[in-house]
């Protein structure tokens, strides 16, 4: 594989602390901004050329414009590998997500050995999951993009009450979240109001020393 133009390191640097910063990958228009190019087409190039040299891989649709990003191997290597502690999700009634993205958790691909860029963690409050393994006080490896299937644990937003984990039932306009607790409801929601943030891939127990 080729080696990187001084450009092409300055972009995936930026790629790879925006995705730091914000939990997700930037777009093509926010490089451009960030480089001060007059329209993104030299953004979308930089990022041909990334994954050309088997940095990136991209997903793309309707006119070619990347719809995700996600670092190869080559990629990570490049880069100090670390993934975001955004918060605390509620896994009892829905709350707003408290903010903690000063938290960071590294060098942790011998404990979960599908850990990807992109992937980031919540700490679990509330019991509503238990009967799924997934108890208060541990965290959860949530994967932005990943396919949803009925066996699914999902980060899922609701506006104007916040986030929560649940598993996801989808019907033609309305959203069912299913908790793995006896003790809760199944909760509907117009299929509007409801964002899935991301699968859940893993979960850790932590205990404090």
């Amino acid at each position: 594989m080729k080696q990187l133009t001084n450009r092409q390191r300055e972009v995936l640097d930026f790629i790879v602390a925006f995705q730091d910063r914000d939990g997700r990958f930037p777009t093509g228009p926010e490089i451009a901004k960030h480089f001060g190019f007059r329209d993104p087409s030299p953004a979308y190039q930089h990022l041909d050329a990334l994954e050309a040299k088997g940095y990136l891989r991209i997903k793309r649709y309707g006119y070619g414009r990347p719809t995700s990003i996600q670092l190869t191997d080559r990629g990570v290597s490049a880069v100090l590998p670390s993934w975001p502690m955004l918060g605390s999700i509620s896994a009892g009634p829905l709350t707003e997500v408290d903010q903690m993205q000063e938290h960071r958790i590294s060098k942790l691909t011998d404990i979960v050995p599908q850990l990807q860029y992109g992937d980031f963690f919540l700490a679990v409050s509330g019991d509503s999951m238990v009967d799924a393994g997934i108890n208060q006080g541990e965290l959860v490896v949530v994967r932005p993009g990943e396919p949803v299937t009925e066996n699914s644990i999902c980060c899922v937003w609701v506006e104007g009450e916040g986030s929560t984990l649940k598993y996801v039932r989808s019907d033609a306009d309305r959203i069912t979240l299913i908790p793995a607790n006896a003790q809760y409801q199944e909760q509907v929601y117009p299929l509007d109001h409801v964002r899935i943030q991301g699968v859940v891939i893993a979960s850790l127990s932590v205990t404090p020393r």
